[in-house]
């Protein structure tokens, strides 16, 4: 609706085929996101706002709304210099008497700089970046034979081959580039047994590999379109599937063109994305990095299978004509840059390649994930993100929820002292409830971990059906906590709130032994007086999130630190006593002081924490640096 952005709308697209290949164009409908409009700082319209490595947090665009000015703000925050040479230094070009690491292309201009344009330049510059180092050359001789004829030159790598290259009659930017492209080496033509000696030797190695079938026409188109993927330290390779057929169906090619990364390492992995230059390039950087990501064969995936390798995988089986599939690939690379693969390896199975193994893995839906330690499987059910195949690796690895079964139910939970309490979450595998409890239930046991009393625990009624059965389980997630001071399963606790970790443990917390006082005036005045004892006070308000946040915290600690006094104050009810608060929660120490006149004055120490072994161990650092200061 607004006149100014139709008025814009033009010269933004014209900036967009100006800047192809150097910086991203995008446009964001402020009618229909208004929220992130909002967060941005956008309150006019057309509001342009640049981002990169100098401007993180978006730099707005202040001056006029032209496509020359555009392009000026745009191209200075390439932070692409082109540098000038003297005559000595073009001469030594010319002659190839400097060794350059890449090819060079000089722009030729007359005193009068009759040439390209400085912003074309810096566009073919940052076309070219790390792939041909630009210069420029101003001749100061009016009779210099390049002066009329040449408006660029371009020098390859030194070889048997150097031959330079003139552009005397190239007058449009676009073309110049097009031809630029033409100069730089094709791809490398590979074969099977190419690939396997890569794969086997070398180990630092990364290949980008497209696999076509066809003619020498499509041949030449493909060339051109690799080289557009040229990125420093990436091998370009092309593998014709006609002439190795049985090749590709090993590695699950079933259409063409496709593309493929041979990893630092031996790793292999297909696109599974778009196909255009900016999704391939986006896939490149992202799949150069995940060297522990491996697209699996038929063999290796039943080598896996079988358990003929000691290792730990976490397998993705899919269908590449997924989306929640492909979505979760991305998620898959980030979750395996976390992990080395010496403690855990990530595969990725194609379900529409490898057919008869996921037939026979009974594999009916996708994704399907899942992680295989020896002659164990742990099903992945948690919400398919990064963060939750992290955690859930995690949690295999170093358990805090204990598993219970009908062999270890008896021994560990019926037979039950009083001085311990346990909390047990019955589920169902299948429960989309209960897959969503999953990591809110690891939160509240690592929340609890510190306190040797109280147990974790688990059930899955699928494998467990007798047992939750017995125990009277007809809906799922069920979570009971068996309280302390009842032994076995005589006593026995429900839980009926928010399943989320804040308000399942701060039911928990009701059912600890009780060390918090809630302190009214006349006892926060007593305790500044007259105690003898150190006290840590929490100041809060009932209705604010991160006091509430704290409560079980607090509550946590208390269990933790016999010899110091855990006290709260309703900051609603007591406002004298907290007009010196300025934010809340607040967390303030006090330790007494020598006596004087038969009172002690109280010292206080704000403490900045969040979790209970954070409160614990700052209380613990300012009594210990109390006593070293004492003794001295």
């Amino acid at each position: 609706m607004c006149s100014h952005c139709h008025y814009l709308a033009p010269t933004w697209k014209e900036i967009a085929k100006l800047l192809n290949g150097i910086m991203k164009i995008a446009a964001v409908n402020c009618e229909y996101n208004r929220q992130l409009c909002h967060r941005e700082g956008v309150r006019a319209y057309p509001t342009l706002i640049c981002y990169g490595k100098r401007s993180q947090h978006g730099e707005h665009y202040t001056e006029e709304k032209s496509q020359e000015a555009i392009m000026r703000f745009a191209l200075d925050r390439l932070n692409i210099h082109i540098s000038e040479i003297n005559k000595m230094q073009w001469e030594l070009f010319l002659n190839h008497e400097i060794i350059t690491q890449r090819p060079v292309l000089i722009f030729i201009c007359d005193d009068q700089q009759n040439c390209f344009t400085s912003d074309e330049r810096l566009i073919v510059a940052a076309t070219f970046d790390k792939l041909i180092d630009v210069r420029l050359y101003i001749c100061e001789d009016h009779y210099d034979m390049y002066r009329e004829k040449v408006r660029a030159i371009y020098l390859p790598m030194y070889s048997t081959s150097y031959k330079p290259v003139f552009f005397n009659s190239t007058s449009d930017i676009n073309t110049l580039i097009e031809k630029l492209w033409e100069q730089l080496p094709n791809p490398q033509e590979l074969t099977d047994n190419d690939f396997d000696i890569i794969k086997r030797t070398e180990f630092n190695a990364a290949w980008l590999i497209c696999f076509y079938i066809g003619d020498s026409e499509n041949l030449k188109d493909l060339n051109l379109q690799m080289k557009k993927f040229s990125i420093s330290g990436i091998n370009l390779g092309i593998i014709h599937c006609g002439k190795n057929g049985q090749f590709c169906n090993k590695l699950g090619i079933n259409r063409y063109p496709v593309w493929g990364m041979l990893k630092p390492g031996g790793a292999f992995e297909l696109n599974h994305g778009k196909a255009t230059n900016n999704d391939i390039i986006k896939f490149v950087q992202i799949s150069i990095k995940t060297t522990n990501l491996w697209a699996l064969s038929a063999e290796e995936a039943l080598s896996i299978l079988q358990n003929k390798e000691n290792e730990v995988w976490f397998l993705d089986w899919y269908s590449p004509r997924c989306p929640p599939c492909i979505r979760f690939l991305s998620e898959l690379r980030r979750a395996s840059l976390k992990f080395d693969a010496s403690i855990v390896r990530f595969g990725t199975i194609d379900c529409t390649v490898h057919t008869m193994i996921c037939h026979h893995h009974n594999i009916q839906q996708y994704p399907t994930a899942m992680l295989l330690n020896g002659s164990k499987t742990y099903q992945f059910t948690l919400q398919k993100t990064a963060a939750n195949i992290i955690q859930f690796i995690n949690e295999k690895r170093n358990p805090s929820v204990i598993e219970l079964t009908s062999e270890n139910f008896n021994r560990k939970l019926a037979k039950k002292k009083s001085k311990i309490m346990w909390i047990v979450d019955y589920f169902a595998s299948w429960c989309a409830p209960c897959q969503r409890l999953a990591s809110e239930w690891i939160a509240v046991a690592k929340s609890l971990s510190s306190l040797s009393f109280v147990n974790v625990a688990s059930v899955d009624c699928e494998a467990e059906a007798s047992l939750c059965a017995s125990q009277g389980i007809r809906s799922y997630p069920t979570i009971r906590m068996y309280p302390l001071g009842s032994e076995g399963l005589n006593t026995i606790a429900l839980y009926n709130g928010q399943r989320d970790s804040l308000s399942i443990l701060t039911w928990i917390t009701k059912f600890l032994p009780k060390k918090i006082h809630d302190l009214n005036p006349s006892d926060f005045q007593r305790m500044l007086e007259f105690s003898k004892y150190i006290w840590i006070v929490d100041f809060y308000l009932p209705q604010c999130w991160h006091c509430q946040k704290m409560e079980p915290e607090f509550a946590i600690a208390a269990q933790l630190l016999e010899k110091v006094k855990f006290g709260r104050i309703n900051c609603n009810f007591y406002m004298n006593e907290c007009a010196h608060i300025k934010v809340f929660p607040t967390l303030i120490l006090y330790k007494p002081k020598q006596k004087k006149k038969n009172r002690h004055d109280m010292d206080n120490i704000s403490i900045v924490a969040t979790t209970a072994e954070e409160i614990r161990d700052e209380i613990l650092k300012i009594i210990n640096f109390r006593i070293k200061h004492d003794e001295l």
